[in-house]
């Protein structure tokens, strides 16, 4: 059990390490809002789990496909699960650097569509005018 702890902590260590990067590098861009912030949380799990499964491909070979036997009896090369997951990781967490502006095409479409403006309301220009 004691193992089992001290692994969850270091996921823990790993995760908060990962959301914290990527906090500090979305606000060096101009791209964070503290309303991301389970966004951040579910890229964060997305990265720690992409860790994981690169080590354990790694350490099994980096095995890409595998020989399966269909219902019909035959014999094909198919993707592993594992190679599948790493895949499938591997463009959500893409697309979502891509959403937060950290890739140069995801940054890009950001400034362009003017959301990284800094917007004062009628209000708060009206406020700072009084001053």
């Amino acid at each position: 059990m004691e193992a089992s702890n001290s692994l969850k902590l270091i996921h823990e260590d790993k995760f908060s390490e990962i959301f914290s990067q990527t906090v500090e590098d979305m606000k060096k861009l101009g791209t964070y809002k503290q309303e991301f912030s389970p966004a951040i949380t579910r890229y964060a799990e997305m990265r720690l789990q992409f860790e994981i499964l690169m080590s354990q491909w790694y350490s099994e070979g980096c095995k890409i496909t595998e020989k399966y036997t269909n219902k019909a009896g035959a014999t094909n090369n198919r993707k592993t699960a594992l190679y599948q997951s790493i895949e499938t990781l591997r463009k959500e967490i893409t697309d979502l650097e891509n959403i937060f502006g950290l890739t140069p095409a995801g940054l890009k479409k950001i400034k362009n569509s003017g959301l990284d403006d800094k917007k004062t309301s009628l209000l708060a220009e009206a406020l700072k005018s009084l001053e």
